[in-house]
């Protein structure tokens, strides 16, 4: 019966995740992108975890419990705890509109459907997750681009590192435990540590709006 019960969970998780990548595309609050991060990464740990009970490989059980109480529970509580410092509420101002960026994001996602027919990968429930990781990939330099907001541009590396971690666990049934320790906190320090600039910069220009920083130059 799990034969049957876990490759549709691992669909749905899959449809989800890429679901969560498009909300954030289109939200312009904060905590609402926050929150959606939070629910993709809690996502992400259920995958890991359903792939680890598929595999037997017992490595993933670490790296799912490890992406729950990082990026699902810890990652968030750190950007509340800024935005609340700095006084950011929400994403007024967009580089790039919701439509076009969801028209832009929909794009990624074919190109990265097609890229991704040429790959094999090593679980075979996991046949729609390599498109999904790729699109994720290519999404998080668009979200870097399109916003105006210093603090919200941090959720474009974090949707590119969710993306890496989906792709490996999808091509290699994850990367060796002490490298994912690794990069597991090279992101939580990554984000403390974009998370001081961010504040800094507020403190000093009090604001974090790029359009207005680059009137500093020169």
């Amino acid at each position: 019966m799990s034969d049957v019960i876990v490759p549709g969970l691992i669909q749905s998780l899959i449809a989800l995740i890429l679901a969560s990548t498009f909300m954030l595309l289109g939200s312009k609050r904060l905590y609402t992108c926050v929150r959606i991060f939070g629910f993709q990464s809690l996502l992400l740990a259920l995958v890991a975890a359903l792939v680890a009970y598929s595999t037997g490989k017992n490595e993933l059980y670490i790296m799912a419990l490890l992406t729950l109480i990082i990026k699902a529970i810890l990652i968030p509580h750190i950007f509340i705890m800024i935005s609340k410092k700095i006084g950011v509420k929400r994403e007024i101002e967009l580089y790039v509109n919701i439509a076009p960026s969801l028209l832009i994001g929909g794009s990624l996602f074919v190109i990265s459907y097609y890229l991704a027919q040429s790959i094999s990968i090593s679980v075979p429930q996991l046949n729609n997750a390599l498109p999904v990781s790729m699109s994720m990939i290519f999404i998080g330099p668009f979200m870097m681009i399109s916003r105006k907001k210093t603090l919200t541009q941090i959720f474009g590396i974090l949707i590119m590192e969710n993306g890496l971690f989906l792709g490996t666990i999808t091509l290699t049934s994850g990367m060796p435990l002490i490298v994912e320790l690794g990069i597991f906190f090279d992101v939580l320090v990554g984000v403390l540590v974009m998370g001081i600039v961010v504040f800094r910069i507020n403190e000093t220009f009090e604001t974090t709006d790029t359009d207005e920083l680059r009137t500093l130059i020169g």
